[in-house]
Formats: C-alpha cells, sequence, structure tokens
C-alpha cells in the first residue's frame, strides 16, 4: 500500500512539474518568435514580462467591448505600444525578424502559411482566384464560428478537419492530381490545423 502512495504521490508530482514548465503562449506563438531572434537572457527575460503585460490588455480590450471592431481597434494599439517596447529591447536585426513574425501571428499564420503554398503550387491565374475564394470561404467559416472553440483547442482542431474536408475538395476541382498530392504533402509539411506547442 505504501508502495502505491509513493508512486501516486510521484505520478502527481511529474505532472504538476510537467505543466508548470509548459509555456502557456497564448493567441500568439512568442515562444517560437522568441527562438527566431537569438535573445540574450536579459532580452528574453524583459520580452516575456513585455509581452504578458501587453497580451493581458489585448485580452482585456476584447473581453470590454462588445462590439469587435472597436475591440479590434483598441487591439492594434495596443499591439503599436507592445512594438514600440520591443523594439526598446532589441538590435534592428532581431526587431525586423520580430516584425515580421508578429504579424504573421497577428494576420493569421494559417493564412500565411496557404500562401505560401499557394506560391509552390505554381497555380494559374484561373487557378489561383479560385483557390483564393475557396479560402476566403474556409476563414470565413472558421472565424464566423469562433465562439465555439475559443480558448478549446481540441474543439478547434476536430472543427478545422471537419470544415477542411470540404476545402480538399473543392481544391481537387481546381488542381491538378500533381497540384493536389503536392498540397497534401504541403499542408503537412506546415501542418495546417495543428495548433503548435
Amino acid at each position: 500500500m505504501k508502495l502505491i502512495n509513493k508512486i501516486l504521490i510521484l505520478a502527481i508530482l511529474t505532472i504538476f512539474v510537467s505543466c508548470s514548465k509548459k509555456e502557456n503562449r497564448g493567441r500568439f506563438n512568442y515562444p517560437m518568435i522568441k527562438s527566431k531572434i537569438s535573445l540574450t537572457e536579459e532580452q528574453a527575460s524583459n520580452f516575456d514580462e513585455i509581452t504578458k503585460e501587453y497580451t493581458q490588455q489585448a485580452k482585456q480590450a476584447w473581453i470590454d467591448n462588445a462590439d469587435k471592431t472597436i475591440a479590434r481597434s483598441t487591439q492594434k494599439i495596443i499591439f503599436a505600444e507592445q512594438d514600440a517596447k520591443i523594439k526598446e529591447i532589441l538590435n534592428n536585426e532581431q526587431y525586423e525578424i520580430y516584425f515580421k513574425e508578429v504579424n504573421i501571428e497577428r494576420t493569421g499564420r494559417e493564412k500565411h502559411n496557404m500562401t505560401l503554398i499557394k506560391e509552390a503550387l505554381q497555380l494559374d491565374s484561373l487557378q489561383a482566384i479560385k483557390y483564393d475564394l475557396v479560402n476566403t470561404a474556409f476563414f470565413t467559416t472558421l472565424s464566423d464560428n469562433h465562439d465555439n472553440y475559443h480558448g478549446k483547442p481540441e474543439v478547434y482542431k476536430t472543427y478545422f478537419k471537419e470544415i477542411d474536408v470540404s476545402r480538399k475538395e473543392a481544391l481537387k476541382k481546381i488542381l491538378t492530381n500533381e497540384q493536389y498530392n503536392n498540397y497534401l504533402k504541403l499542408a503537412e509539411k506546415y501542418q495546417l490545423g495543428k495548433i503548435e506547442d
């Protein structure tokens, strides 16, 4: 019995330690951005403090405003203030990388990846228009149902997979077999629909 209790306590402690070590990144993948800009220890600490503070402000702006247009405007101001603070702690080269990556995060890494896939597929002009229309419909549907999966990563993944089936069917109709197979490989490479840890 004592052995079982010790094992149980050890298991609970292991879970607790592993959960406390996991960095909660929120909506934007700041750990990934940090990994791309080679920060010193002091810069990393300052970066974390700044992003934590402004992430809280951006969340609060969303909560406080029933009108989402006003909330987005307020968040833009908050993001600009955050960027100014971040610029103070980075050199020019680091800031360029930060600014590029944070703007990809803000507009949606998934949309960015779909643009990279589009370029790789070398679509003709008509295919490119249809590809954009398919993705606009996909992201509009995803966005319109945001309240159903917000803060629920597993629900998001399930919902994404469900509507991605429709997107794939539509893309299959506009792409050649070779392009479609290449699309599937690129979708896996960019991990579409998967939330980065």
